[in-house]
Order: structure tokens, then sequence, then C-alpha cells
């Protein structure tokens, strides 16, 4: 009998990471929280300088049956398209695994100033199967805080505005980057052993971060 994502619910997630192919010199946050966190495992994505998006699935989907749920995910830029492209092709018994995920800053492949992206076109319309939230910066030249939001209601997920984070690497500025680590931890908190069960908890977090005051969420897809 496969097992429901809420039967890990006495487990610790193990966080699994998926970094972005093209983050610039100096310390990179995911390898940060890797070295520090007993609870987080980078992920080799095999990238190229040419990412292919069927490549990035299949090492995703290695990894999640390679390591024991339940499991949380957190993708960086191509490493989050990777993510939404995985989520609308994993089993039922991977999603079994799955308790949550951030998308940090994904790549927008209708821009046109990277043309290496175009392997990810079309993105998934598919909501995904568990509880997810979009994080954008207002200031990233890969992904306008807009089209964030946009994609956010697409694959509905919550959607949380970070700003002057730029694309999240280390050029930017962000050191560790613990404003990311607290919401990630806040957000295990909202799914971790012992505490109730909110079946939104990507919501949640979304109300508690400021709204984007120049977002007219009367426009907005809800899920």
């Amino acid at each position: 009998m496969l097992a429901d994502r809420f039967d890990y619910a006495a487990l610790e997630p193990t966080v699994l990471l998926l970094p972005d192919f093209d983050f610039g010199p100096g310390d990179y946050w995911q390898n940060q929280w890797a070295q520090r966190r007993l609870d987080c495992q980078k992920v080799d994505l095999g990238h190229s300088w040419v990412p292919l998006r069927n490549a990035l699935v299949s090492w995703i989907d290695r990894q999640v049956r390679t390591v024991p749920g339940p499991l949380f995910l957190v993708g960086h830029g191509v490493g989050a398209l990777g993510l939404a492209a995985w989520s609308s092709l994993m089993s039922i018994e991977s999603e079994a695994t799955i308790v949550g995920a951030l998308l940090v800053g994904p790549n927008d492949p209708n821009r046109v100033e990277d043309g290496r992206l175009v392997d990810f076109l079309p993105l998934p319309q598919s909501i995904f199967p568990f509880p997810a939230l979009v994080v954008a910066s207002d200031d990233d030249p890969h992904l306008a805080a807009d089209r964030g939001f946009s994609l956010a209601r697409q694959w509905g997920c919550g959607f949380a505005l970070m700003p002057g984070c730029g694309h999240f690497r280390p050029i930017d500025g962000i050191g560790r980057w613990p404003q990311g680590e607290d919401l990630l931890d806040r957000f295990l908190g909202l799914i971790g052993p012992g505490t109730p069960r909110d079946p939104h908890p990507a919501a949640q977090l979304e109300r508690s971060c400021a709204p984007p005051p120049w977002l007219d969420r009367r426009f907005a897809i809800r899920p």
C-alpha cells in the first residue's frame, strides 16, 4: 500500500537543495546551508552550460528515489525550473514523500536574454501536488516580480517577495541568505512533526509576508 504524505509525520524532512547553473563567484548560499545544517543536502544536477529539461528531471527523480522520505525541495533558478517540470511528471510514489518546496527565483525562459533556457518551454501548467512557495526579488534580472507572482498562481503556489536580493546569487550580496533560511524554517515548522497539519502551509506563509504593493490582487488568478 502506498504511503500517504502525512504517514511521515514522526520524521524530520530531509531538505534537498537543487542549485542554479550559473550563480557566479563567491560562497553560494546553498553550499553554506548544506555545510551548516544537518537536514540539508545539495544535489548534483549534472549541469552543463546548456541545461536540458529532461536531464534535470531525471537527476531530480533519481535523488528523490534514493533519499528516504519525507523530503522538502529547495530549487533555485534553473533548479526551480527543473523542480517544476519534475512535479508535473512525478509518480504517486514520489508524491507521497514530498512535504513541500521552495522555488527561489525560477528563471523565466520567455526572456530573450538567455536562449539556453528554451528547452524548458512551455512551462508546466499543472498545479503542484504538494505545498510550495515561489520566492522572487524585485530586482531579479532573470524573473520580473509580477511574472513570479503569475507563475505562483499558475502552479497553485504561495508567493513571497524579498526585495533587493537580485537573482539570489553570491554576487548579489546575500551571503548565506538568512532571510531565506528563516523562511525555510518557518515552512518546515508548519509541516514538521508535532505540529497541527495545515493543508495550505504555503498560503499561510504568504499571508505572513508583506504583499507587493504594486500587485493588484483583484486580478490575480487564485488556485
